[in-house]
């Protein structure tokens, strides 16, 4: 529930975001320029919030990070130009990067490799399911008065908040507070991990996926679709509706899958699904076989979006799990950083099918290395071992 009320939210402002940037400043170009300003502040506060998260526990950053986005959700009705609003949304953004690292490591606590899937899957649905309903009432709100939709969002966090203060108990496993609270503690981050062949592949993959959902089909799907395919508004936000409801309709079944099967029996192809993805938007020239090639996105970012957060808190050690978990958004957040300037910029000055068939070239490395360096994590010899244990 508290995951679904925040992406209600979310939802909303994703919406009203852009449109209220470009009231205040006169020019499209400062859309983008938020959107990039915002994934530099998930970016500086995912590792931060992990290293805090080990040493004073999930509660306390998920709540900072809720009340964080609240405040400047709500500061933000007051504001007419276009610096206050970039330093509050700037502000807000540390707070959902809180949130998002947090709260993913309080649901690997509370998760185990034989369920993980399916937990992941049921969040990834009602997350989803705000997005959807975020927006409709961002829509009827901004008829009104487009400040009404930052109320919005301020409102559901403070929603959110009550319900994580009330509802949600500490998940901090003992090891990670011994490990902490030691004599002689270790102060910095244990970057040990970097050099593990599974986290590698793991990162290039998830640079990858940042970079096909926040590069391509959020920033220039709906350009590409406008200006060189030539369709109608409506006929954009059919496309994009497909898209978010086959990928609404994966999660499930993917999480019962990646917990039978293993992680990497979806995450692979879906990878490589997306780098299809890429070249069919390369290549595609009508709307029909564009809605073709949505509909292949939607199932595949579905698959991969679902097995690697499960994979990523497989990997991570229980007693290093807020460390681990962070360092790893930092990739997350760079591809959202990064991708909308390379894809876009390829995409300006060399042309749409050098930009796109970039981002599949990446994708279908990222699954080559995920399939030859990442070891499984999940399936039948996790559950078979949990019982050898006696686990749950």
């Amino acid at each position: 529930m508290s995951y679904f009320v925040w992406s209600t939210g979310t939802g909303a402002q994703g919406l009203a975001r852009p449109l209220f940037a470009f009231l205040v400043s006169g020019q499209v170009f400062f859309a983008p320029l938020l959107a990039s300003t915002n994934a530099l502040a998930r970016m500086v506060a995912g590792p931060i919030t992990g290293y805090m998260s080990d040493r004073t526990g999930r509660k306390p950053m998920v709540m900072i990070g809720t009340a964080l986005r609240a405040g400047s959700s709500i500061a933000e009705i007051f504001v007419s130009s276009f610096v206050p609003f970039a330093i509050l949304e700037f502000i807000g953004q540390l707070g959902v990067s809180m949130w998002v690292t947090s709260s993913s490591i309080l649901i690997a606590d509370v998760s185990s490799p034989t369920n993980r899937g399916r937990v992941v899957a049921t969040r990834t649905t009602a997350q989803r399911l705000g997005m959807v309903f975020g927006p409709l009432v961002a829509g009827a709100l901004a008829t009104i008065d487009l400040r009404y939709v930052f109320a919005f969002n301020g409102i559901t966090k403070a929603i959110t908040l009550i319900m994580v203060t009330i509802l949600v108990a500490e998940t901090q496993p003992e090891s990670a507070r011994t490990r902490t609270r030691a004599p002689g503690a270790s102060r910095g981050i244990d970057m040990t991990f970097l050099r593990s062949r599974a986290f590698f592949a793991l990162a290039i993959a998830t640079f990858g996926l940042s970079m096909m959902v926040q590069g391509v089909f959020m920033s220039l799907f709906p350009v590409h679709l406008k200006d060189v395919i030539g369709v109608s508004e409506g006929q954009i936000g059919l496309s994009v509706t497909l898209a978010g409801v086959l990928s609404l309709a994966v999660a499930l079944p993917n999480g019962v899958l990646v917990d039978r099967y293993g992680r990497k029996k979806t995450l692979v192809p879906g990878l490589f699904l997306l780098g299809l993805v890429g070249l069919g938007l390369a290549n595609a020239g009508t709307f029909g076989l564009l809605l073709l090639v949505v509909a292949l996105y939607g199932v595949s970012e579905g698959l991969v979006m679902g097995s690697s957060q499960a994979y990523a808190m497989d990997l991570a050690p229980e007693d290093r799990r807020g460390e681990f978990l962070g360092v790893w958004a930092v990739f997350e957040n760079a591809g959202a950083l990064v991708a909308p300037l390379l894809i876009g910029g390829i995409y300006a000055w060399v042309g749409p099918g050098p930009a796109f068939s970039t981002a599949a070239g990446w994708l279908v490395i990222s699954g080559v290395l995920m399939a030859a360096l990442g070891p499984e994590t999940g399936g039948r010899n996790v559950r078979r071992r949990a019982r050898e244990v006696g686990s749950p």
